[in-house]
């Protein structure tokens, strides 16, 4: 495997021509299918299809961040720990979490990296998965390197049990249940114990029962509001599907997660906030004392990637998605792509341009009809390498995540008999 020993050394994308002027190699330029390749089996590769980047150089390139954030001693994220299992490394924070943990098992499903998938879900398993008491069926979203939970009373943060679910259900139809891990029951129990708790103890369902909308945390004023960029509908469309509890309810969230990513999206930047009540509207927690979750931060800048992946593999919603995604990329094109951290409004602009919004923003482009502004943002993202030094952990498995989504590598492993 060739790797680049500096990303700046990457050939400058005129060197590869753009669509129409004898460069573009069977490159599909066709607007999204409404049916999405779940209904498909077609999976596109934006860099190929917009900018004529041959298939083979995309391929390359994943190779390339998977040595580096996976292998390379200097910017790698992935260790093994010395009884076999693994984690993901947050390098800023200097702890593990199941975000992380959850995006590691992604990566490794689709790359076909069974070993260092099972090493993941292994730690994850005897470490942050509670199996008893009221969080049970729950994962401690923090933990220290040698497995210690983080915290008075650890709690969970429900897009890891999102991803853990999602990743579990996609290794078990890609390499089955009859190795050492039934990856299928592990996805189905999670699944029934998050969604069995009375609230007796303190602790309730990962969904809010009347809104259909996954909780922040589970419990006390946290399960009142949500987190956008939590809301995944492409994965709960997954779950109706094959979950063997809950089906109804389960038929209910996607769209619900869609309802709710159009009303946090503001009207006029697209900007979405960190957290928001269950109506969309931006939210900041009494306990928020760090940074104002109203803003459009962190977390948000993930939102962008779960619309994208939605129009890609369902194009239910596609209307209201290309709205949203022409709204926010337009405003960050006005922007220049400088700042980070907004007011939903647009005001307050502050930090700079992250590569994990470069990634997210281009998975956004599934949505778009706007080629010109597709090309700017692909472009963008090819020219970007990847993140390294202390806080390249969590920027960097965005990044990485949505590389594989606009490479046509982030697919959907269904069950033989269901999809393409």
């Amino acid at each position: 495997m060739l790797v680049i020993a500096a990303w700046a050394h990457v050939p400058a994308l005129a060197a590869h021509g753009l669509p129409g002027n004898g460069c573009l190699e069977e490159a599909n330029t066709s607007v999204q299918s409404p049916k999405g390749a779940f209904h498909t089996g077609t999976y596109r590769n934006l860099f190929h299809e917009y900018l004529g980047i041959p298939q083979a150089e995309t391929t390359e390139r994943i190779q390339q961040l998977w040595h580096h954030f996976f292998e390379d001693e200097k910017n790698k994220v992935y260790f093994e720990a010395e009884d076999g299992t693994a984690y993901i490394y947050d390098t800023g924070s200097r702890d593990v979490r199941t975000e992380g943990m959850s995006y590691g098992m992604m990566i490794c499903v689709q790359l076909n990296k069974q070993a260092e998938f099972d090493k993941i879900w292994r730690w994850a398993q005897k470490h942050m998965h509670y199996t008893t008491g009221k969080w049970k069926g729950y994962f401690a979203w923090q933990c220290k390197t040698n497995g210690e939970k983080i915290g008075g009373e650890p709690s969970c943060a429900t897009d890891g049990e999102a991803y853990f679910i999602t990743a579990l259900f996609f290794a078990s139809h890609r390499w089955g249940n009859n190795g050492a891990i039934n990856y299928e029951a592990e996805a189905q129990r999670i699944l029934k114990d998050v969604m069995s708790k009375d609230g007796s103890s303190g602790v309730y369902n990962m969904f809010d029962h009347d809104s259909k909308l996954i909780t922040f945390v589970p419990a006390e004023e946290n399960r009142h509001f949500t987190d956008p960029s939590y809301n995944l509908p492409a994965f709960f469309e997954l779950w109706a599907r094959w979950s063997d509890t809950n089906q109804d309810f389960w038929l209910q969230t996607a769209q619900a997660s869609r309802d709710l990513l159009a009303k946090a999206s503001h009207p006029e930047t697209g900007l979405f906030p960190d957290y928001s009540t269950f109506e969309g509207r931006p939210h900041q927690p009494t306990w928020k004392t760090d940074y104002d979750a109203r803003r459009y931060q962190f977390d948000a800048i993930r939102c962008a990637m779960n619309i994208g992946m939605d129009a890609h593999w369902f194009g239910t919603d596609l209307p209201r998605q290309k709205e949203m995604m022409t709204r926010l990329l337009k405003f960050f094109q006005k922007d220049g792509y400088t700042h980070a951290q907004f007011n939903v409004d647009g005001t307050g602009a502050s930090g700079n341009y992250t590569e994990g919004m470069a990634g997210a923003n281009a998975v956004g482009c599934f949505a778009l009809d706007n080629t010109n502004l597709i090309r700017e943002n692909l472009e963008r993202l090819w020219n970007t390498p990847p993140p390294t030094g202390v806080f390249r952990y969590y920027t960097g498995m965005v990044y990485m995540l949505s590389m594989l989504h606009v490479t046509g590598h982030f697919r959907i492993y269904a069950p033989a008999q269901e999809g393409k």
